[in-house]
This record gives structure tokens, C-alpha cells and sequence, in this order.
């Protein structure tokens, strides 16, 4: 009977966490609210951010209650974690001299619960269940997008310009969600191999990704987005990249070392490849202004490196910067929308910490992926891919914010290299699924 209960907890406890993971693509939240934000002109109050805000605490808090319960003081030990808080707690710092503290608070709590969902993640299910998790919360988003854009409900398809949103509202929104079910498809895929179950339990496991993988790869084409294909083809190129590197390092003596280091300097190549290669791309005038940037973001950009360089060390509190109108009286304002996002993750950290949060971010990148050298190829490759994927998309929009699931995706695939937290399946062998 223990057992009996024990299995039908697990089941709920996976079931969750798939369940909030699709709630942090953030596009179900938003489509819930959708017919109480359509009545602000009688119900002004409260606002429908208040209501957005509340639905991902509310989807988060038990995540975060039980990965403080499992959790041991050893945590704290980790080098790469220690650095994650000091970042964290910086960004809560700059809410003291924030431009815009009322913006700032709420934001640095959705960062701090959105990261613990993401270490709840790494810490609660064996590799094999987080990715189940991962591509049933990126189906049911591919899926009720699917159901969306065939139904054509109000704005699932832009029919001037004949690009999918889906339930998004942004197909920038949508394409990370069917990029990452890409990604998923190919990981669970290829658990094949490894999986030596029934006959029925072998045709779920291929038939389930086989047919994402159709429908995600469908949904990304006619979404027309850049930065998600982009993003993909860095992390194909990312996981390469370290192979070639571990192999350098294995075949020469001299660079033996390297082999220990591997996952931060392929991804510190990749970094100073992008920069070299955008900067490159802006400067050829064969090249139009749409393709130099992927979505013609250097107006944006300026106004963000001009903003920075107002306030360097402290920065304008975190995700404050675009909600100040004196933040757009720099830069060139006169052709940059005023809009509330800056479409670059390194800049928010840049514009909400300055230059302290950025240095912690690359650190904690760094001490994070070096963990990456001591594990089989086969753990680290898919993990390195989604990372990868992350860290690309994010030069070309916000996905370093809390309540949002490639934030949690980021910290669940670095975290997951870490051995100071024990998972629940080691405290207790009778969870761990094969």
C-alpha cells in the first residue's frame, strides 16, 4: 500500500512540474487572463499584471517549498552556487536605487522563484523524467498552439503578414517553445537505445517525440522567427565544438589540460564568435538592416549601451530601465520604440546590476559549465545543447527574467551538473524511473 501511494505521489509530482513548466511559457497564463484583461475599461483594478504575477507565484510556490525541504546545507558549499547568490542578491540590492522600485520588487521575487523552480527541477527527477517532463510541457504548448492556429482563434495567426502566434501573442514566444520540444524530441529519442522496457513502452517512447518533432518543426517554420533556428544551430554547433575540443585535448599532451575545461571555453569561442561575427555583418553594406541583427534590433541596442553607460557600476535596478522616461531621452531615441523590453538578455543584466551583475553572470556560467567535463558525453551533450540554446536566444530578447521557463530550463540543465544536492531519486532508490 506504501508503494501503491508512493507511485501515485510521484505521478502527481511529475505531473506538476510539467504542468507549471507549460505555465512558464507564459503564453497559457496570459490566454486564462485574456477575457478578464479585455474588460480594463469597466474593471480598471486591479491591473492585468497584478493577476499575472499572482498565477505564477501561486504555479511556482510549491516547487519552491519542496526543493527547500529537500535541499542540505552542502548546497551553499558549491562554488558556482555561491556566486548565483551573490548575483541574485546584488539584483535585490539594486531595488534600494532602483529607478523604478515598483517595478523592480516584483521582478526580483519572480527571478528568485523561477530560479529555485528551475534548481526544483534539477534536484527532484532522475535525467530520463526531467526530459519527459521538459517535452510533455513543450507538447502541450506545440499541441494547444496547434489547436489555436486551426481554429483561428484571435490572435493564434497574423493573416497580413501569414506567420503562426499560436496562444503566445508573439511568435517570438512561440518558436522558443517549439525549439526546445525540437531539442526534447531528439533527447527522449534517443533514450531509445538505453531503454530495454516492454514492446508498448518502446512505440510511446518513439511515437510520442517522432510526432512532436513533426508538429514542433511545423509550428517553428511558419512562425517566421530568426532567433530560434539561429539559436538551434548555435547549440548544434556548440555540442560540436566541445567534442572537438575534448578531442584536441585527448590527442595532444600539451593541451590535456583543456580537457577539464572544455565546456567554458567552448562556450566563451562561441561568445566571442557571435560578437565578431554580428559586429562583421553590421558593417557590410551588401547586408540590409533587417538581416544585420536577426530583427533589425540595433535602434534598441543603442539606446540600451547609451543607457548603460549613464549608470555603469550600479545600474537602473533590475528591469527598471525601460519603464523610466528619462532612460529614452539618450541614445538614438528618435528611432527606437519605446518599449518596455530591451530584446537582450545581457542587457537587462547590464542596465538592472551593471557591470557587477554581468561579471557574476559570466562567472556563474563559467564555475557552472566546468562541472560539464566530469560527466559522459551522453548527459552532458543535451544539456550543453539547451543551455547553448538559451544563452543564444537571449542575445536577441529578455529570457533572463524570472516567470518565464527558459530562465528555468537555463538553471534545471546548469544545476544539473552539480553533485552537492543529492536528487530525491539517490535519498530514496524506490523513485528513480528507468
Amino acid at each position: 500500500m506504501r508503494q501503491s501511494v508512493g507511485r501515485w505521489l510521484r505521478t502527481a509530482e511529475v505531473s506538476y512540474a510539467t504542468v507549471a513548466l507549460f505555465a512558464l511559457t507564459q503564453g497559457p497564463v496570459y490566454r486564462v487572463w485574456n477575457e478578464s484583461n479585455s474588460r480594463l475599461d469597466i474593471l480598471p483594478n486591479p491591473s492585468p499584471q497584478h493577476v499575472f504575477f499572482a498565477t505564477f507565484v501561486a504555479v511556482q510556490l510549491p516547487a519552491v517549498v519542496l526543493w527547500f525541504r529537500r535541499v542540505n546545507t552542502d548546497w551553499l558549499c558549491d562554488r558556482a552556487n555561491q556566486v548565483l547568490v551573490a548575483l541574485l542578491g546584488w539584483l535585490g540590492l539594486s531595488v534600494a536605487w532602483s529607478t523604478f522600485a515598483r517595478q523592480s520588487l516584483p521582478e526580483f521575487v519572480a527571478l528568485m522563484l523561477t530560479t529555485c523552480f528551475g534548481f526544483y527541477l534539477a534536484t527532484s527527477f532522475s535525467r530520463r523524467e526531467l526530459w519527459w517532463i521538459i517535452l510533455a510541457a513543450m507538447a502541450l504548448g506545440v499541441g494547444v498552439s496547434w489547436l489555436s492556429i486551426m481554429r483561428l482563434w484571435e490572435g493564434a495567426v497574423n493573416l497580413q503578414d501569414n506567420y503562426w502566434i499560436g496562444i503566445y501573442g508573439n511568435r517570438n514566444s512561440l518558436a522558443p517553445v517549439a525549439a526546445v520540444a525540437l531539442i526534447a524530441s531528439v533527447i527522449v529519442l534517443s533514450f531509445v537505445r538505453e531503454h530495454s522496457a516492454t514492446s508498448w513502452s518502446r512505440i510511446v517512447t518513439l511515437a510520442a517525440p517522432a510526432t512532436l518533432v513533426i508538429f514542433a518543426a511545423i509550428e517553428l517554420w511558419r512562425s517566421g522567427s530568426q532567433t530560434s533556428p539561429i539559436a538551434l544551430v548555435v547549440a548544434v554547433a556548440a555540442c560540436v565544438a566541445w567534442l572537438v575540443v575534448r578531442a584536441v585535448a585527448l590527442r595532444f599532451g600539451m593541451f590535456r589540460t583543456l580537457r577539464h575545461h572544455a565546456a567554458p571555453i567552448t562556450l566563451a569561442l562561441l561568445a566571442i564568435f557571435a560578437v565578431v561575427a554580428l559586429h562583421q555583418i553590421g558593417d557590410a553594406t551588401s547586408i540590409s538592416a533587417d538581416s544585420a541583427t536577426f530583427n533589425s534590433r540595433r535602434a534598441l541596442w543603442s539606446v540600451n549601451w547609451s543607457g548603460f553607460l549613464e549608470k555603469p557600476w550600479q545600474g537602473w535596478g533590475w528591469m527598471a530601465a525601460r519603464f523610466n522616461p528619462e532612460f529614452f531621452k539618450q541614445g538614438t531615441w528618435w528611432v527606437a520604440v519605446e518599449t518596455q523590453w530591451s530584446h537582450n538578455g545581457y542587457h537587462d543584466l547590464l542596465l538592472g546590476g551593471g557591470v557587477l551583475a554581468a561579471v557574476l553572470f559570466v562567472l556563474y556560467l563559467w564555475m557552472s559549465s566546468r562541472r560539464f567535463d566530469r560527466l559522459p558525453v551522453s548527459v552532458v551533450l543535451p544539456r550543453l545543447a539547451l543551455v547553448t540554446f538559451v544563452l543564444a536566444a537571449a542575445t536577441q530578447e529578455s529570457f533572463f527574467v524570472g516567470s518565464h521557463f527558459l530562465w528555468a530550463l537555463l538553471i534545471a540543465s546548469l544545476a544539473a551538473a552539480h553533485g552537492g544536492v543529492p536528487s530525491v531519486d539517490e535519498q530514496d532508490p524506490g523513485h528513480r524511473t528507468p
